[in-house]
């Protein structure tokens, strides 16, 4: 990997599968107001994540743990990422 280059994979479950998949592909289908939610919750999760940089080699936070209208049956979105120690 070269010196500044972006990695980021994507990974999902199918429904009634416990495999976790890697995907080519993510679409969201949301309104403005779901799209507005997601941005403020990875504006955050930058935030907080960035605070414990090299304390961990991963980091992780849940959509359905921030968002307090997160319904079961939605989908929850989970970040993660890793420190460069």
């Amino acid at each position: 990997m070269e010196s500044g280059e972006i990695v980021m994979k994507a990974f999902g479950y199918q429904k009634d599968s416990d495999e976790l998949i890697e995907l080519e592909e993510v679409s969201f289908q949301s309104d403005i107001e779901g799209l507005d939610k997601l941005i403020k919750f990875l504006q955050e999760v930058k935030e907080q994540h960035m605070k414990v940089i090299g304390e961990s080699e991963l980091c992780h936070s849940h959509f359905r743990d921030w968002d307090d209208d997160w319904k079961s049956d939605s989908t929850d979105i989970i970040v993660v990422t890793t420190s460069k120690i």
